[in-house]
């Protein structure tokens, strides 16, 4: 819904007629945050049902006063307000403070709540009378300084001219951020307009303009992504380089014939929650960065039941949740991963959070069980299969996570014998394909609980009960990522 704020009151009978640079025009309120939190701020419009797609978001090229690029983005609400439109001081150009009491009904409280970690504040900005395919919004108070929204249309702009942008802009593809990197989605650039224009068997045309979004989005490596089989437990990436060198030289591998750590490129992000930024590592020709799960990690990193408690995360990854339990107050995680690169990636990133971490030798002949007692580290990493690690994490958690796709089911005689005996959290993910709508949706959801809860009851438990499903994201036509959260209770008695 748009949200009007009232206009000034009219001037007085007699007085002076508005000047042309006086005469009313349309404001629009745009929310600003930093590059690497556009995707996750534009979610959390739309699901406020705030964001206005039919303005373009739009880029701030200027400096401020010590002339540091600020690199903000800015990106339109729905609403608005009428201005004189007459130029304003460097002090009314600056953003409205999130807590800004004039925004007291004119944005959702949820809005706010929701991404104040992603926020940097909020601008009345006038689009321009013409907006176009390029002609971007104009500040009132400053509009030269305003560049274009897109660093890829500025690059099609650039490379095709305006006449072929008019007709590719529809077709340009959705991307990824990250430290140094930019990954496209995997139909990016392969629409027929495209390959027209960036045919296989010219590859210094390609070269030139894969260099040439590398230059614009100031990364070193771009790539399109592949598909993961469903069937593949170890979630290993498909990746289609296309600028960059992902991995060096195959001359150092291990017995596997794997390139080393040291030979592949390696990337990262930070992930802000209200608990505070988590940092994630990877490989991205070796392993896989989820950024659909974002509720769910800023929902574990949350909980309040957490605190001082033993978490057990089994096929942990780089660390998607295992980071959001420490963050919530776990004691310690021992996380689960038969990657070796996500392994690596789950060290590292301990190393960027400053989390004390210790990796288990997965060969010892007999493993510790009171491992968890002895260590000082926070992060306990099993590089190996869930089921190994028994010895180490049995009847030791208050909760368990069991993060695999499509299911983690198989998962959950482990995650039982895990839990303490009076009981605790399990928090199973899977892939749930129905129809009907929303109903059937629901529906299948329940379903699949309480089909959970008779698996958890049959595995020697006296009580157990869904307290929670938590909806993740569309992965299809029909088919949802959720995570069905049972509380368990003791241990039933022989």
């Amino acid at each position: 819904m748009t949200n009007n704020v009232p206009a000034p009151p009219p001037t007085e009978p007699g007085g002076p007629s508005p000047s042309p640079s006086q005469e009313e025009e349309e404001e629009v309120l745009y929310a600003i945050c930093g590059r690497r939190s556009v995707y996750e701020l534009k979610l959390v419009m739309k699901r406020a049902s705030v964001f206005q797609p039919e303005l373009p978001i739009i880029h701030d090229g200027r400096t401020d006063q010590t002339k540091i690029p600020t690199k903000l983005i800015r990106q339109p609400t729905k609403t608005t307000t009428m201005s004189t439109g007459k130029e304003g001081t460097e002090e009314e150009a600056r953003p409205v403070s999130v807590d800004d009491p004039a925004l007291v009904g004119l944005l959702p409280p949820t809005l706010i709540s929701s991404a104040r970690d992603l926020l940097a504040g909020f601008q009345w900005i006038i689009p321009s009378s013409s907006v176009s395919d390029h002609d971007f919004p104009k500040s009132a108070a400053s509009r030269p300084l305003v560049a274009s929204a897109s660093p890829l249309q500025r690059v099609i702009q650039t490379f095709f001219g305006p006449q072929l942008t008019h007709t590719l802009v529809p077709q340009l593809p959705k991307w990824e951020l990250y430290d140094d990197f930019v990954l496209f989605q995997p139909n990016a650039f392969l629409a027929p307009s495209f390959s027209a224009l960036l045919p296989q068997d010219d590859p210094h045309i390609r070269a030139t303009f894969f260099a040439a979004i590398a230059a614009e989005f100031r990364v070193s490596h771009v790539a399109r992504k592949g598909l993961i089989s469903r069937d593949d437990v170890s979630r290993q990436p498909r990746l289609d380089p296309l600028h960059g060198t992902f991995i060096r030289s195959m001359a150092s591998t291990d017995a596997r014939g794997s390139p080393s750590f040291e030979e592949v490129f390696w990337t990262g992000t930070r992930f802000p929650t209200a608990q505070g930024a988590i940092h994630y590592v990877w490989a991205p020709s070796e392993t896989m960065y989820s950024r659909g799960n974002s509720p769910e990690k800023r929902r574990i990193a949350g909980l309040s039941n957490v605190a001082g408690s033993v978490v057990v995360d089994m096929c942990c990854g780089i660390g998607f949740f295992a980071f959001g339990y420490l963050l919530a107050g776990a004691a310690q995680v021992l996380g689960c991963e038969i990657s070796p690169w996500a392994v690596e990636g789950l060290r590292r990133g301990a190393i960027l959070n400053k989390v004390p971490y210790e990796i288990v030798d997965p060969n010892h002949d007999q493993l510790p069980t009171d491992l968890l007692d002895s260590t000082s580290a926070r992060l306990v990493i099993f590089p190996g299969m869930n089921e190994l690690a028994l010895p180490i994490y049995r009847h030791r958690a208050t909760h368990v996570n069991l993060g695999l796709l499509p299911s983690s089911v198989q998962f959950l005689p482990q995650a039982v014998l895990a839990l303490r005996p009076q009981g605790g959290w399990i928090h199973v993910h899977g892939e749930l394909a129905v129809g009907g709508g929303p109903a059937g949706r629901l529906l299948g959801a329940k379903l699949w609980a309480d089909e959970l809860v008779q698996l958890v009851l049959s595995l020697g438990r006296q009580s157990a009960k869904t307290v929670g499903i938590h909806w993740i994201k569309s992965i299809g036509p029909a088919k949802e990522h959720l995570v069905v959260e049972l509380e368990v209770g003791t241990i039933k008695n022989n």
